[in-house]
């Protein structure tokens, strides 16, 4: 166990470090500057020295209009904090993973200004605390400042020391109204004026709250900042600090490569700065706008994008991060059950490409090309959102058998995925068919086409994808049935499915048997990375799969090479880990993307990503040191000879926290808790050698069971206990 001053000193290394204001603001897509968040409230800083901006935005503040690209998460204000003396000032800032807080310190002849910025764990406020070094005081002036524009509506005001301002979303034509004020003080100085002394620490606090967290936004704002002294911040700073300590105490990784380490501790960090609003997830580029026109509105777009962000967390034990996931995909059903009916004549759910909160439609085109094929939707010609959404219900079940979560969240939506499956899959020859699915997006929106020929696409017959997604959906469901025992009368249905679903298509390219996109329709394509989505996310192939379906899968990674591509980075590492491909190449070609596409904040972007990227370093490292597919753990599967790493309490499928070390190619040591009591199946990490299992009891140890002999082992546990795994010569 590190000592507390050993953890900060390694965490330390992962820091984002700025010496050079951001370019990169404001943005449409993803920002650059320093980043702090609570979840729900975000900030981004940019700006030189002498002027600080802060963007302060909110996972809730959205602009609910219907017609694309006009519904999107929107900016609702900030602060510029003016220091005249710092004109050509150096500038160095630091985004703090441990403590959670961006700290800048601003050097100008005798004069130097350190700044720090946080927004506590538990409160919606914005903490910004000054101090300086030099021979005089150092006046500093404040301006709250309010998006306008894009039919809102804004006020401004004071009341005594407090100055707010407020933006509304309110008009007759919205789905639902947004409205947010941030109310600003400066503690110890004017309304918007501060002299700084040297040696003496200044406080500007700002409150963020709208109409989602109280009717009474702007009263509420104001009379909590009004309230806020030095006492109060150091009472939050305090739960500010217990909040990220057991946050980074929930997993560990170490494996000899600050880089991809420091991506892996960063991923998590923006995670979890911008994914606690249970009730509005974060969008496409999370809680950091700066544009009321966000790329691709902003919204959740069900084809991977949105999926994408939590793949990571539920392996790294943050499965908390992905509570808010499920609630706009649980509020667009009422949409999804009549799409499905009135469009494709069907029950259940069908979803369109992209979604907002509260069961908001942003994929809604102004083209009347679109009305000729769908209705005036963006399907893009695709069937399979609804059960992509599904996967991250899988995978957050799989790894905490949380059957409370099951009852009342995924079997719900999975009954509705199957409802629709049932009815669209065509039983030809013995097996089930997908006709008229697209495996990319059907550009149907325009009108630029001199002729139909470009839909062909829509006539596409079994796509590879959807065949995983549908596995995935069905075995999932058997699993729910019988543990919530539940609709007995329909698993003979699902099971048949399974058994009787298509083959995924292959063919024959660059002397190679590869997996083709679709068994009628386009073959392949030299971007993004559909190809080999059916491995990972869809988990329909693993290490303990046929030989010959591995030989395929790795044979089809090599001939796509997309390790850098526009879309395909939260695939592609993962993907190649999940079925044992050179783990050299992945850990060189992944700490080539961290460090070739990425900015100082850690976040990794490609020109189609945003927070989905957040996943590609954690999945992939977490499935090379620990794999769990079929509920089978392996320890180091893919990982490279030679090479030493520890982890401690990754997740694994079963409800299982695991910690384990390679040292000189040696597992030597298994630690794993179980949470629900399940039977826990290991590959033998001693192979030729007999398996003790011993139960933990702080620093004593139980032999429970001598001889657990063969390549694959498995035992009992209970619930709540921890157990020592270790080679019978050890003994």
């Amino acid at each position: 166990m590190k000592s507390e001053f050993e953890w900060k000193e390694r965490m330390a290394k992962y820091n984002g470090i700025f010496t050079e204001p951001p370019k990169n603001i404001p943005t449409d897509k993803v920002v650059d500057g320093p980043l702090i968040g609570n979840g729900d409230v975000g900030v981004v800083i940019s700006g030189s020295p002498e002027r600080q901006r802060l963007w302060i935005s909110k996972t809730d503040f959205w602009k609910a209009k219907r017609l694309y690209p006009n519904g999107s998460p929107c900016l609702l204000g900030g602060m510029d904090i003016h220091i005249p003396a710092l004109a050509k000032a150096s500038y160095y800032s630091e985004q703090r993973l441990l403590e959670a807080e961006v700290a800048s310190v601003f050097h100008h002849d005798t004069t130097s200004v350190s700044i720090n910025y946080w927004v506590p764990a538990g409160e919606n406020v914005v903490i910004v605390e000054l101090s300086c070094e030099g021979d005089a005081d150092v006046p500093i002036t404040v301006d709250l400042w309010v998006q306008e524009g894009n039919e809102s509506k804004t006020e401004e005001g004071r009341q005594d020391d407090i100055a707010w301002v407020s933006r509304k979303f309110n008009g007759a034509d919205l789905d639902w109204p947004t409205e947010g004020a941030i109310a600003m003080r400066c503690l110890g100085g004017g309304r918007e004026s501060i002299s700084l002394q040297p040696g003496i620490k200044t406080y500007i606090v700002a409150y963020v709250l709208t109409n989602h967290n109280v009717e009474e936004y702007q009263q509420e704002s104001v009379g909590k900042a009004g309230l806020m002294d030095e006492n109060r911040m150091e009472l939050l700073r305090s739960e500010h600090k217990q909040w990220w300590s057991r946050f980074w105490a929930k997993s560990e990784i170490e494996i000899g490569d600050d880089v991809l380490e420091k991506y892996w501790y960063g991923s998590h960090y923006i995670m979890a700065c911008c994914s606690r609003n249970k009730a509005f997830p974060p969008g496409l580029f999370g809680n950091w706008i700066t544009t009321d026109d966000p790329a691709w509105a902003g919204d959740y777009h069900l084809n991977y994008n949105y999926q994408a962000p939590w793949w990571g967390v539920y392996s790294s034990n943050h499965i908390e991060l992905s509570e808010p996931y499920d609630t706009p995909l649980r509020e667009y059903m009422p949409n999804g059950r009549k799409y499905a009916e009135q469009y494709l004549g069907v029950k259940g759910i069908y979803y369109d490409v992209g979604i907002g909160p509260k069961g908001l439609p942003t994929a809604l085109s102004s083209s009347q090309a679109s009305i000729k094929y769908e209705n005036g939707h963006l399907f893009l010609g695709q069937k399979s959102n609804a059960a992509y959404c599904a996967i991250n219900m899988l995978m957050r079940y799989y790894y905490s058998y949380d059957m409370q979560y099951a009852s009342q969240e995924a079997y719900p939506f999975l009954l509705e995925v199957a409802d629709f499956w049932e009815d669209y899959l065509k039983f030809e020859g013995n097996r089930y068919v997908i006709y008229r699915d697209a495996v990319h997006e059907v550009p149907t929106f325009t009108d630029s086409h001199p002729d139909d020929e470009w839909l062909k696409e829509l006539e596409e017959k079994n796509p590879i994808l959807s065949l995983a997604l549908i596995r995935a959906v069905f075995k999932g469901l058997l699993n729910m049935s019988h543990e919530l025992n539940l609709d007995l009368n329909r698993r003979d249905k699902w099971s048949h499915i399974v058994e009787h679903i298509s083959h995924f298509p292959t063919f024959q390219r660059d002397g190679k048997t590869i997996f083709r996109l679709t068994e009628e329709g386009r073959d392949w394509r030299n971007d993004n990375t559909l190809a080999i989505q059916h491995i990972w996310p869809a988990g329909a192939i693993g290490l303990g799969s046929d030989p010959k379906l591995l030989d395929i899968a790795k044979d089809t990674i090599t001939v796509l090479n997309r390790w850098t591509d526009y879309n395909g980075f939260p695939t592609i590492f993962t993907a190649a880990a999940r079925v044992g491909y050179d783990p050299e190449v992945i850990l060189h070609e992944l700490r080539r993307q961290c460090l070739e596409h990425s900015y100082p904040n850690l976040f990794i972007f490609f020109g189609g990503g945003g927070i989905e990227c957040c996943s590609g370093v954690p999945s992939a490292i977490n499935e090379m040191l620990m794999q769990s597919h079929e509920h089978v753990i392996k320890l180091f599967p893919t990982w490279p000879r030679g090479r030493n790493a520890r982890f401690t309490n990754l997740r694994a499928v079963g409800a299982f926290m695991v910690s384990s070390e390679l040292a000189d190619d040696n597992v030597i040591n298994v630690d794993i808790i179980s949470e629900k009591g399940r039977t826990c199946t290991i590959v033998n990490p001693w192979p030729m050698e007999d398996v003790v299992v011993m139960e933990k009891y702080g620093d004593i140890h139980k032999k429970i069971e001598v001889q657990l002999s063969g390549d694959i082992v498995s035992f009992t546990t209970e619930a709540g206990k921890s157990y020592i795994l270790g080679p019978e010569r050890q003994q």
